[in-house]
């Protein structure tokens, strides 16, 4: 991804609103095709560099980070903020995890 801000402003353009757009990645890299701050950075980091895109391209709302490598198929039911009961998107995603390093970063577009 050589020009972050512009894929994800038309991620946001050709999304209805409301629509929903997910970045999903592993920790795992070519670190000659990586850029410095993403190699520099641990886990959080990324999934904070890849929320910060979002929030810098353009009206996204309820951007939400998430670590699915780490879930449990069972039981998970995370409440989104201000909502009540389980996201069905994390209960799906949860129901892929393993114990490979995933992370996911979701955001809504607001117009």
């Amino acid at each position: 991804m050589t020009k972050p801000l512009q894929l994800f402003k038309e991620m946001h353009r050709v999304l209805k609103p409301g629509g929903v757009a997910v970045m999903s990645f592993s920790n795992r890299c070519f670190p000659t095709k990586a850029v410095k701050v993403w190699l520099d950075s641990d886990d959080t980091g990324r999934m904070a560099i890849v929320a910060n895109y979002f929030h810098h391209s353009a009206a996204w709302a309820d951007i939400c980070a998430l670590d699915i490598g780490t879930l449990k198929g069972e039981g998970f039911k995370a409440s989104p903020p201000g909502g009540a009961g389980g996201n069905p998107f994390q209960v799906l995603l949860s129901s892929f995890a393993s114990i490979d390093p995933m992370f996911v970063v979701q955001a809504r577009a607001k117009k």
